[in-house]
C-alpha cells in the first residue's frame, strides 16, 4: 500500500476514534436521560464489592459491667455486619500481667483497654500499640483531653469514659443521725464515728480485691503529696531514684488514714471483694462507699427505692482546707490498636464507633459512666444531680496526673505493706524503710 494513502487512513480512524469517546469539546452535553442509562449500565455491569466477614479480638478490664459493655459491642456489630467481636473481659487486678504475657508471648488482641498514663507509655515504648494521632475519630474529643492522654506528645490511646471518685453516702442515715455532708477529712472522719456509734457500718469496703485498696491509696497520696505539701514533681523523682517515700511527709499521713479507714469498715474487709462490698451498700445499712459510678447499675438493680431516693454522692475530701477539696475526675478506660493486629481496617472502624456520639452515650447508657466524645449525653443517675455544681463551676482535679507518665508500679507493693499494717504485722516507719529499699532495686 502507498505509504501516503496508509498514513491518511490511520489519521481518519483515529479521527474516529476520538469521537466515539466523545472528547465532547464544546459539543452539547449530553442529554439527562443517556447519562443516567449509562450511569444504569455502569452500575449494572459493575458487581458490589462486598466486605468479606472478620473477626477481632477485644480484650477490656471492666469485668464488673461486663453485660454493659457487651451491649456496646452488640450495638457495633449491628451497625458492622460484616465485623464480628471476640469479647475478652479480664479482671483488673489480673488485667495488666495476663495482657503483657499474651502480647510478649506473640498473640494478636486487637482492640485492647489501656489507663492513661503510665500504662500506655509502658505499651508505646515497648511498640504494642499504634500510633493513633491524626486518625479521623479523634476530632469527637476536646483537645485538652487529648494532650491530657497524650505519651510523648502523642496519641497511642483514646479517650472512652471517665468519671468522678467520690464518696456514695446514704441519704436516710445521714438525715436520722442529722449528719451535713463532710467538707473537710477530719469532718469525714467525725461523721463515720458518728455512724459507728449508731450501731452502723461506716464504709462498705472490698479490699479483697487489691485494686480498690490501691484506688484509694493512689489517690489520696498523690493529692496530699502535691496539693498539701507542694511537691508536684515527686513521683517522677521517684521513678528515676532523686526521691525517697521517706523525704514526703504525706506518705505517713497516708499510712495512718489507711489503717483509720480499715478501722471503720466493715468485718472482714479484706476477704470481701468489690462486688461484696456493693451487695453490703445496696441494702442500706452501711453510710458510705469510696468508689467510681461503676457500682450504680448493680445498685439500681438490688434495690432501687434506695438508688432513687436516699443514694447521694459527695467528693471525697482528702484535705482539711476546704478550697483543695474539689471533686477527684479520672480517666477510667482508654482504647489502643495492636501495633501487629492483621485486621487494621476492623479495628479502626471499631475505634471510630467508640468515638461517635453513638457510642459515647452507649457507654453512658449501659455501664452509667460518663464519656469523653462530645456531646455525649451526661444523664446517669439522680446521685449524680450532686455533683453537677462542680462541673459547672470547673472545679474538678485529676490526681493521677502528677504521675501520668511514671511506670514504676509502686502502688502494688504499696497496698501490700498497708495489709501487713492493718494486722500489727509492720509499723509505718518500717513500710517506708521498705518501700525506699525496693525504689532502689525497682528506679531506672
Amino acid at each position: 500500500m502507498n505509504k501516503r494513502v496508509y498514513v491518511s487512513i490511520c489519521l481518519a480512524m483515529l479521527m474516529l476514534l476520538l469521537a466515539a469517546c466523545g472528547g465532547n469539546n464544546g459539543a452539547p452535553a449530553a442529554t439527562e436521560e443517556a447519562g443516567n442509562n449509562g450511569a444504569e449500565e455502569t452500575e449494572a455491569t459493575q458487581a458490589p464489592v462486598e466486605e468479606k466477614p472478620v473477626t477481632i479480638s477485644f480484650m477490656h478490664f471492666k469485668s464488673d459491667v461486663t453485660d454493659g459493655v457487651a451491649k456496646i459491642v452488640e450495638q457495633f456489630e449491628n451497625e458492622n455486619p460484616n465485623i464480628k467481636v471476640e469479647v475478652q473481659p479480664v479482671k483488673y487486678d489480673d488485667y495488666y500481667t495476663l495482657i503483657k504475657t499474651k502480647l510478649a508471648g506473640g498473640d494478636i488482641i486487637d482492640v485492647f483497654t489501656l489507663n492513661s498514663g503510665g500504662q500506655a507509655k509502658l505499651f508505646s515504648d515497648g511498640g504494642y500499640i499504634m500510633d493513633l494521632t491524626g486518625q479521623p475519630f479523634l476530632s469527637s474529643f476536646d483537645e485538652s483531653v487529648l494532650k491530657g492522654q497524650a505519651t510523648d506528645g502523642k496519641n497511642f490511646v483514646m479517650p472512652i469514659n471517665g468519671g468522678p471518685i467520690a464518696v456514695f453516702y446514704n441519704k436516710k442515715i445521714f438525715k436520722d443521725l442529722g449528719l451535713e455532708i463532710p467538707k473537710t477529712y477530719d469532718a469525714l472522719l467525725d461523721a463515720a464515728n458518728q455512724i459507728k456509734a449508731a450501731g452502723k457500718t461506716p464504709f462498705a469496703l472490698g479490699w479483697k480485691d487489691g485494686w480498690t485498696l490501691g484506688m484509694w491509696a493512689t489517690r489520696d497520696l498523690p493529692s496530699l503529696t502535691a496539693l498539701e505539701e507542694g511537691q508536684t514533681d515527686f513521683f517522677q523523682k521517684l521513678e528515676v531514684g532523686q526521691a525517697k517515700f521517706a523525704d514526703n511527709p504525706a506518705v505517713q499521713v497516708t499510712i495512718e488514714r489507711a489503717k483509720k479507714l480499715f478501722e471503720l469498715g466493715n468485718k472482714d474487709q479484706l476477704g470481701v471483694d468489690y462486688n461484696g462490698a456493693v451487695d453490703l451498700f445496696s441494702k442500706g445499712e452501711v453510710g458510705m462507699m469510696y468508689m467510681g459510678t461503676w457500682p450504680l447499675l448493680d445498685i439500681e438493680k438490688k434495690n432501687p427505692d434506695f438508688y432513687n431516693n436516699d443514694l447521694g454522692y459527695f467528693p471525697y475530701p482528702f484535705s482539711n482546707d476546704p478550697a483543695l477539696n474539689k471533686l477527684e475526675f479520672n480517666p477510667d478506660a482508654s482504647l489502643a490498636v495492636a501495633s501487629n493486629t492483621p485486621h487494621k481496617e476492623a479495628a479502626l472502624k471499631f475505634m471510630a464507633f467508640m468515638a461517635s456520639k453513638q457510642g459515647g452515650d452507649a457507654w453512658v447508657n449501659n455501664i452509667k459512666s460518663l464519656s469523653y466524645v462530645k456531646g455525649s449525653t451526661t444523664s446517669i443517675a439522680p446521685a449524680m444531680d450532686e455533683l453537677q455544681p462542680y462541673f459547672d463551676q470547673g472545679l474538678t482535679y485529676d490526681s493521677q496526673i502528677y504521675f501520668a507518665n511514671t511506670t514504676l508500679d509502686w502502688s502494688t507493693q504499696f497496698s501490700q505493706q498497708l495489709q501487713k499494717y492493718f494486722f500489727g504485722k509492720t509499723t509505718p516507719d518500717k513500710i517506708i524503710a521498705e518501700m525506699d529499699d525496693w525504689i532502689a532495686k525497682n528506679h531506672k
